[in-house]
């Protein structure tokens, strides 16, 4: 008899909120990543390469307007990462130890299209 093990990433996402189902897509899709504090995600002005969900830790957004904290089920990097023509509007950096999911472009480009996707994936702040 075959024992499927359980996905932490998957329980951690369904722990944020989505469903099952939700959870083992989006999970599956991003690349694990642990964060030490004052590590920079993304730059202001660099092309959009990456994407980042927040599992665990905060994070500021560092943007004209002021700053912005980030954390658990939140996506940053995601405008700059769907639009070719855009570079990055804020410098995102980590404040405390963070783990995130990291995507690529085409990943995460399909994942946002996905019609019960794209609202767990909807950008973090307007």
């Amino acid at each position: 008899m075959f024992h499927r093990r359980p996905d932490p990433v998957a329980a951690h996402l369904e722990r944020l909120g989505l469903s099952a189902a939700q959870a083992s897509r989006v999970g599956q899709g991003g690349t694990p990543l642990g964060l030490a504090p004052g590590t920079v995600l993304c730059t202001r002005g660099e092309r959009g390469t990456q994407a980042f969900l927040i599992l665990e830790g905060t994070a500021s957004v560092l943007t004209d307007d002021g700053v912005i904290a980030v954390g658990p089920g939140d996506v940053v990097g995601e405008l700059a990462t769907l639009d070719p023509t855009r570079t990055r509007n804020a410098t995102v950096v980590a404040e405390s130890a963070l783990e995130v999911l990291v995507y690529d472009v085409a990943t995460y480009r399909s994942l946002a299209r996905d019609e019960d996707l794209g609202r767990v994936l909807a950008p973090a702040r307007a």
